[in-house]
């Protein structure tokens, strides 16, 4: 808790001592149409106690009653009750607008009552999708700063089946143990930011990778925090222009398959954190359809080769996950049954374990079945049949 407030401290420090207002201060990028959108103010989404929390909504200025349209909500983390008055605010709403969509900035309670409020607005935008003109299957974040942290916990855990799309600036951004794969996501970075946040977003974009998921960075090495307002500039435009473009394609193309899609990098990431069973379960269930489906089978082949099981199995034994390694070399024997190499991977992953027993038994598996192994080069067997032999006589 003492870290997550540092950084959001950090962040507000910065924000403050930049010379310019970011209540009043316009976007750096502006497009004629802005001035055109339609706006309906103070629009109630939930009473708390003598409290009434409203939103802005912002609509192309064509918008016709029953046609639905994407929307991009902007997320209030933090918990201001004015967010809807920055002008910032407005003018991404703006910008959304211009471009087709339809944009959303929302009060929220301070003292930790924010993403309740968050939780709350997004509830209500599901419920009334129909007479506000949203699609409601087409529903985008987009989070910054201190704001990301409640935006990330809506995005990927309270909230996942509201949005399609992440969008996150200069923020403040944790995984919370598991991304989607069905969420594609833009995080933009700026290097002259306090070092804090930087390391959140650096530590959530290998997690990221590690899982496999789809997401696209900018990095902005000369950026600084809230460059969208502070710092006018082609690059700063350019950025701008890019995030509405990623709005526009992830929107309007279909959404993503649910279904999770196992790769080697998130098979070992799932093996090494606990869930074994689940990437055990979704690596058969890839190479069952690889059985029937050849386009599929293209797709996962890396996935499915003998190579990349041996590979992913001594990557989780040489980082002292043993069982999964184990477990991993099972599966390579399984989908492999004619393979000298899987078995004695096989002897590694239970000598490891201190199984002397069957690291031996399954060394000398890997001898017997290099007898008949015609296919492998000369090189490659001497290097099995050294490794098998080795333990034999190590163990004995």
């Amino acid at each position: 808790m003492s870290r997550i407030f540092s950084i959001c401290t950090c962040l507000i420090v910065i924000t403050s001592a930049v010379a310019q207002n970011p209540l009043t201060d316009k976007l750096v990028y502006q497009v004629p149409g802005m001035k055109d959108v339609k706006v309906r103010s103070g629009v109630e989404y939930r009473k708390v106690n003598d409290t009434s929390l409203h939103f802005d909504i912002y609509y192309p200025k064509d918008y016709s009653t029953g046609k639905p349209l994407p929307l991009v909500m902007f997320n209030n983390g933090v918990g201001a009750m004015n967010m809807p008055e920055w002008n910032v605010y407005r003018d991404w709403s703006k910008l959304v607008a211009a471009n087709g969509m339809i944009a959303i900035t929302h009060q929220a309670r301070t003292g930790g009552r924010a993403l309740e409020d968050d939780e709350a607005l997004t509830d209500y935008i599901l419920a009334h999708s129909s007479e506000l003109g949203i699609d409601k299957s087409k529903i985008a974040m987009y989070t910054c700063s201190a704001n990301s942290i409640a935006g990330a916990r809506m995005a990927f855990k309270t909230r996942p089946q509201a949005f399609k799309v992440l969008v996150v600036y200069y923020g403040v951004i944790d995984s919370l143990g598991e991304l989607r794969q069905n969420l594609p996501m833009l995080l933009v970075r700026t290097g002259m930011d306090m070092p804090g946040g930087n390391v959140a977003m650096e530590r959530f974009i290998q997690e990221a990778y590690a899982q496999d998921i789809p997401i696209e960075t900018i990095n902005y090495p000369e950026g600084v925090h809230a460059f969208d307002i502070f710092q006018p500039g082609e690059k700063s435009e350019d950025i701008i222009k890019r995030t509405v473009k990623f709005f526009l394609d992830n929107l309007q193309r279909p959404a993503r398959d649910p279904a999770f899609l196992i790769t080697n990098r998130n098979f070992v990431w799932l093996m090494g954190h606990g869930q074994s069973d689940r990437a055990i379960a979704e690596f058969r269930k890839m190479a069952a359809r690889c059985k029937t489906d050849s386009a599929y089978l293209f797709r996962y082949r890396q996935t499915i080769r003998e190579q990349s099981i041996n590979a992913n199995a001594y990557s989780l034994l040489q980082n002292q996950k043993k069982q999964e390694a184990l477990a991993t070399f099972k599966l390579m024997v399984e989908y492999y049954p004619e393979s000298a190499n899987a078995y004695d991977g096989l002897a590694d992953a239970y000598e490891a374990l201190g199984n002397k027993e069957e690291a031996v038994n399954n060394a000398k598996k890997a001898l017997a079945m290099l007898v008949t192994s015609k296919d492998l080069d000369p090189e490659f067997k001497k290097a099995i049949e050294r490794s098998a032999q080795g333990k034999i006589e190590r163990l004995k």
